[in-house]
């Protein structure tokens, strides 16, 4: 690195993403964020984030109020930048085609966001270059990479491997970033294989999970927690965290609790998050006659949800996909079992002594293991080190190692 830094002992990091908080969205991809802030102990981060240009109308307009998001903001100290690029209205045919307006969408990206790209890297000068996703950020990163020789790093977290890879239009655009990427870095090796199954093997692969931050998600004493929250004491408390989308599955754990009340009445489904099914859920749960043992809590930030994680008696994820999802390491974290669908990085993180595993799409069983589960005495301190081990500090940590071996070939 160049003497003249003020950061002599810092790696400098680009990060290029589409998912990171917002002052309208402070919960968005917490995931990263965690992951950024971890990071940021060792190394100083800038984030570019293209954002979707929205003009300054109300009338007619369902994205107005993200015109007001400035071109830099500061997330809890990170210097986020947002050029503005038009992204087409998620309505009418658009969700069908998909894969085909996310592939257009990344080159209306690319040069919106080329003039703010070559400041950052001719005034910072990063040492790396990382991007989080390979649709939206792709043609940005690559072109970054090939234009100043600096290493590309590009983490996978799901979709864009399990589903656009696999899509026209799409797949042309993840197999151009993969290729070009320096290495690749997975939430599970199910991800490495997919990538692998693809052609792609001439990267280097590193398996890093997330994780949860466990300074928030940590133990805590049940009843206390529950007092707090105004939780009955009396009643056994399932827990969902996650959008409500379809990949989900929430509307299969609503139909499992059809067939629990039915063995056991004291018990309460607890639903946090929102999205585009929220309103198709509430209803399936009125139509249901459910609307007394599923609450719909909305949106909450991490320390909430850390409080309801340790308030309730296990934490239940019915996702059809995933990558390997970090809820479930937060869960557990906090002493809480699990029961989680068995699909793609999931059975990496879940055996018999944290959770129970079920076939996607299957309420019967999901009913079943959860019931299980509820009735099982599990051993909090197996339950706490499994969570430990796939913590957001260690993969900053092993991340941080990978920086490590890119920059000595760079220096």
């Amino acid at each position: 690195m160049s003497s003249n830094r003020n950061y002599k002992n810092k790696i400098r990091v680009l990060v290029i993403t589409h998912m990171f908080p917002t002052r309208y969205n402070p919960v968005a991809a917490t995931f990263i964020f965690n992951q950024i802030k971890a990071l940021k102990k060792y190394c100083e981060i800038k984030v570019l984030f293209p954002y979707l240009y929205s003009p300054k109308i109300k009338f007619l307009n369902p994205y107005f109020k993200y015109s007001n998001i400035p071109k830099i903001e500061r997330i809890d100290g990170i210097e986020v930048h947002h050029p503005r690029h038009v992204m087409f209205p998620r309505i009418f045919f658009i969700p069908k085609f998909l894969n085909f307006f996310l592939a257009v969408e990344s080159f209306f990206s690319y040069l919106a966001s080329k003039k703010t790209l070559d400041r950052m890297m001719q005034k910072w000068n990063p040492d790396i270059i990382h991007l989080h996703g390979v649709l939206d950020e792709g043609l940005l990163g690559v072109m970054a990479k090939k234009k100043y020789g600096k290493p590309l790093l590009t983490s996978v977290w799901g979709e864009d491997i399990t589903k656009y890879s696999r899509r026209i239009f799409s797949k042309n655009l993840v197999g151009f970033t993969l290729r070009n990427s320096d290495a690749i870095i997975c939430q599970s090796d199910f991800l490495r294989r997919e990538i692998n199954n693809n052609g792609i093997n001439n990267t280097k692969f590193y398996t890093i999970t997330v994780g949860g931050p466990l300074e928030i998600f940590k133990p805590r004493d049940k009843n206390k927690v529950k007092r707090t929250l105004k939780l009955p004491r009396d009643k056994k408390i399932i827990l969902f965290v996650g959008h409500l989308i379809t990949r989900k599955g929430v509307k299969y754990l609503i139909k499992a609790m059809e067939n629990i009340i039915k063995k056991e009445r004291d018990i309460l489904c607890y639903i946090i998050g929102k999205g585009d099914a929220e309103e198709d859920l509430k209803k399936l749960t009125s139509d249901l006659n459910l609307k007394d043992y599923v609450i719909f809590l909305g949106q909450k930030i991490n320390k909430e949800v850390a409080l309801y994680m340790n308030a309730c008696d296990i934490l239940v994820l019915p996702s059809l996909n995933e990558g390997l999802p970090v809820v479930l390491c937060e869960a557990l974290a906090c002493g809480k079992p699990v029961v989680a669908t068995r699909v793609a990085g999931t059975p990496e993180l879940v055996n018999s002594d944290v959770g129970h595993l079920v076939e996607p799409k299957d309420v019967d069983d999901l009913a079943n293991k959860i019931l299980l589960a509820l009735n099982k005495k599990w051993r909090k301190d197996v339950l706490i080190k499994r969570g430990k081990e796939f913590s957001v500090d260690r993969s900053a940590k092993k991340l941080l190692e990978v920086y490590g071996i890119f920059l000595k070939k760079n220096l």
